[in-house]
């Protein structure tokens, strides 16, 4: 890997609110930039799927490619929607029905693309302006429902052949117009975030489990009453996205900032979260981020102007929705169940020779993660037994969890959290 001193940063001016001011300390001090490889974090572990994964990105970076050429100066607006509308109808004869997993049409794919493709074909839209924000977001939030949609519509030549190739969720993208926390020191509110929608292949007796569904989707359902799929919370927030107006050092910086203070709020919400993913954009140019446990990693610039840039952009949005699920940042030891309306989690007695795992019932939180960069420090009180079938009222036996993420002292290849490996692998590079 490769990486740029974060000096720079520090010293840039920038005017951010008094709220984010200890955020812009924190981005300064933790920022690695120009990483190459922070994509790469999120793709599958088995080789062979991720070859699939690639191939199924390069045909949708292909197909919005195909588009963008159709954007001519020379062409009136009936004949681009008509050039636009053929392109679209061709290619999704091309692939595979959606099936139960989307509703979306010929018509609203179309209207899709007529958004996002401001953004990628500068000069197209005399109204459209990359350096205004409020431009941008849904241009950006339009392109990566796009790719959800076609995540879901494979090239019929390119089927999955197996349950591993088949996508695990979809990411999409919500306009918030000014969602808050309710946990939130100041109640500040965000503009953009992803979520993830399960997409469940498992039925019948084996649906309970369905790792996505406990971890994310059932999760998000019973932490908080306001739940909507237009607009979700903080407990169901899995990234958040920041766009800026420009791409230089100073505006960057700001974007970083607000990551980190909108990451703090995912942190308090989200008591199965290890690391936080998110993207900044400044113009046409995004950053893929990682807020982790002492750091925050961003990526080289990926233009969404340019044929490489959108490529990489692409891959890594597909990489998200066929992961595994501790690469999105989620503790799968954490989880709800459904069965028993409340969280479990499980523990792992390491002192014994044979070592076994007791699933305990969570009755309460006790201390929330208040911070991003850090142990992440949680503690819970659990019973071996769910709230709704212990008879025993006055909850004597409970225990007290402290679950908490500590440094990797020893052997990365000894340990058995993925999570830990993972971002073994990223420190190590970043150090050599």
């Amino acid at each position: 890997m490769e990486s740029s001193s974060s000096s720079s940063y520090s010293s840039a001016s920038t005017q951010l609110p008094d709220r984010f001011a200890e955020s812009k300390a924190l981005a300064a001090h933790y920022l690695k930039d120009n990483i190459d490889g922070v994509q790469a974090i999120a793709e599958h572990s088995d080789q062979t799927t991720q070859q699939f994964v690639t191939k199924q990105a390069e045909s949708i970076a292909e197909f919005i490619d195909e588009l963008v050429q159709r954007v001519k100066p020379s062409l009136g607006k009936a004949e681009l929607e008509n050039e636009l509308k053929a392109t679209i109808a061709a290619q999704l004869n091309r692939r595979s029905p959606a099936g139960l997993h989307s509703e979306k049409t010929e018509a609203d794919m179309f209207n899709s693309a007529v958004r996002f493709l401001k953004w990628l074909c500068p000069g197209s839209d005399s109204t459209f302006s990359k350096t205004n924000e409020k431009h941008v977001y849904p241009c950006f939030a339009e392109l990566i429902n796009f790719v959800a949609e076609l995540v879901v519509r494979p090239l019929k030549d390119q089927k999955p052949a197996s349950l591993d190739e088949q996508p695990k969720r979809l990411v999409r993208s919500y306009i918030l117009n000014n969602a808050k926390s309710d946990k939130a020191e100041d109640k500040h509110y965000i503009n953009m975030a992803l979520k993830c929608d399960t997409l469940n292949y498992i039925t019948g007796d084996n649906a309970e489990y369905d790792e996505d569904s406990y971890l994310i989707s059932e999760a998000c359902l019973k932490a908080n009453d306001e739940w909507s799929d237009e607009r979700p919370n903080y407990p169901c927030i899995f990234a958040v996205v920041e766009v800026e107006s420009k791409s230089s050092e100073g505006a960057m910086l700001k974007g970083f900032s607000q990551l980190v203070e909108y990451s703090k709020d995912v942190y308090r919400n989200q008591h199965n979260r290890h690391f936080i993913w998110g993207l900044v954009s400044g113009g046409s140019n995004v950053k893929a981020c990682i807020l982790g446990q002492n750091f925050l990693l961003a990526s080289k610039f990926m233009d969404v102007t340019s044929t490489a840039g959108r490529l990489e952009l692409i891959r890594f949005l597909v990489n998200w929705s066929f992961c595994e699920l501790p690469k999105l940042g989620y503790d799968p030891t954490i989880r709800y169940n459904y069965k028993h309306e409340c969280f479990a989690i499980d523990m792992v007695n390491s002192n014994e020779q044979m070592p076994t795992q007791t699933t305990y019932y969570l009755r309460e939180v006790v201390v929330i993660a208040e911070r991003v960069f850090g142990r992440h420090t949680r503690c819970f009180v659990v019973g071996e037994q769910p709230p709704s079938l212990d008879e025993n009222s006055d909850n004597s036996g409970d225990i007290l969890i402290k679950d908490a993420w500590p440094e990797v002292s020893g052997s990365a290849e000894d340990d058995m959290r993925d999570e830990s490996k993972l971002l073994e692998r990223v420190s190590n590079g970043l150090a050599g």
